[in-house]
């Protein structure tokens, strides 16, 4: 599958590229995507890595590299705290529909919520489309589904007032 030549497309090809290997300079990046037909300056590279959230690191086999920051070498405790705030901030309630979970926000926050499912990159979800108020999390397995409901809920419970197991049984403010 090729993939067109957007800005959006490069930024997602050279995530794939820093996540999945060791690009230790830009030049090193802007040798890979030329030689995948993706011609681009050095000042475009800058704007992208620092769009897509790529900071230099040390790695001890590699010297330096470039990671995502939200990647784990970097966050390895953040996603899963920053998951929980904003679950509890915006998580009305969850419910497992075989292997999807359907979860429910306020509305205006089902964008907001998914986003940061999509960021964690969670190994079961499969993918999420969200609406106005509610998130498909589309998940691997009807088991996946179930325990992905449990451990959102679970979150929320931890850090606040717990939110409705029942769909049917949403608050409203």
């Amino acid at each position: 599958m090729s993939a067109p030549k957007t800005m959006a497309a490069r930024r997602i090809r050279i995530e794939s590229l820093i996540e999945d290997g060791a690009i230790q300079s830009q030049e090193q990046l802007r040798e890979t995507l030329a030689a995948e037909g993706l011609d681009v300056t050095q000042a475009t590279l800058s704007r992208d890595l620092d769009a897509i959230g790529a900071v230099k690191t040390h790695d001890a086999d590699l010297g330096s590299r470039y990671v995502i920051s939200r990647s784990q070498v970097v966050t390895h405790l953040a996603i899963p705290n920053t998951i929980s705030r904003v679950v509890t901030d915006v998580l009305v309630g969850a419910q497992a529909a075989q292997n999807i979970a359907v979860l429910h926000t306020p509305p205006g926050a089902a964008h907001y919520l998914a986003g940061y499912l999509d960021r964690a990159r969670f190994d079961q979800i499969v993918g999420t489309v969200a609406g106005d108020d509610t998130i498909m999390v589309v998940m691997g397995t009807n088991e996946a589904a179930a325990d992905f409901c449990a451990n959102l809920l679970s979150l929320a419970d931890r850090r606040g007032e717990a939110p409705a197991r029942d769909t049917n049984q949403r608050r409203t403010s």
